[in-house]
This record gives structure tokens, C-alpha cells and sequence, in this order.
């Protein structure tokens, strides 16, 4: 009986050394637009992982804020785990929670990050960023 129980003691402990051993870090990037040229509606923002569905893909997380009369704007995308990402966002300036297009060009203020010029929709690796700790990340909308 005593082996028993000590069998099962060993069984747990192990269990939670293999668990705990492979428990990924999960970080938190916050995000502050700059750039808001008129102080209304909502910043819409996905931050994804994944180089082939970037910038339309729709992300593995989303966040939503409302543009205030004053001070920035900010958004967070937590529980990530380490990687690489890319962060698209617009400002829905008439609240039909899409950006609207003018032909083949935005209408709507938008960004990504680490892209502050455009020659043509950017790809993944323009964007990309590594999350391995928690950040702030600025993005600065911009307008045609």
C-alpha cells in the first residue's frame, strides 16, 4: 500500500513538472495610434500571425476602441504567445464597422505597423514584429 501511494505521489509530480515544463509565455502588445486627424468613431485593429492571410486574413484576435475627444487612443491584444505578428488597423469614421473604399484606395484613415509610407500594399514581413516580452507598439494612421 505504501508503494502505491508513493507511485501515485511520483505519477502527480511528474505530471505537473511535464506541464509547467511545457506552459508557453503569454504577452501582452499594446497599441497607440497616432495620426487621428478627426476625433471620431472607432479604431478596428486584428494582429495576426499568419504571413498568408496578412492584411486581410481578419487576424487571430481583434480589439476595438472608441476615439475620444482628447489623448490617445489605445488598444490591447493579450494572451499572446511568443512570435512573430503584423498589426492592421483603420479608423471607422461613419460607424459601419468596415473601411470603406474609394476605388482600389482606402477612404478611411488606417495602418500597420512598422509601416509609415506606402508604395503599395505592404506584406507580412514589412509588418512583422517579434513578441517575446510585453510591448507598446505606435501606429500612425494614415489618409489618401
Amino acid at each position: 500500500m505504501k508503494n502505491f501511494i508513493q507511485s501515485i505521489a511520483l505519477t502527480v509530480i511528474l505530471s505537473l513538472t511535464v506541464t509547467f515544463s511545457f506552459a508557453q509565455n503569454k504577452y501582452i502588445v499594446t497599441v497607440v495610434v497616432k495620426g487621428l486627424q478627426q476625433r471620431q468613431g472607432k479604431i478596428y485593429a486584428s494582429i495576426t500571425n499568419d504571413a498568408n492571410s496578412f492584411p486581410r486574413g481578419g487576424g487571430i484576435k481583434s480589439a476595438i476602441a472608441e476615439v475620444t475627444k482628447e489623448g490617445e487612443v489605445t488598444l490591447k491584444f493579450d494572451n499572446l504567445l511568443e512570435g512573430k505578428y503584423a498589426i492592421v488597423l483603420y479608423q471607422d469614421l461613419n460607424d459601419n464597422k468596415e473601411l470603406d473604399m474609394n476605388g482600389e484606395m482606402p477612404a478611411e484613415p488606417f495602418g500597420f505597423s512598422n509601416v509609415t509610407m506606402l508604395m503599395g500594399p505592404p506584406n507580412f514581413e514589412q509588418c512583422a514584429f517579434d513578441v517575446n516580452e510585453n510591448k507598446t507598439i505606435a501606429i500612425g494612421l494614415m489618409a489618401f
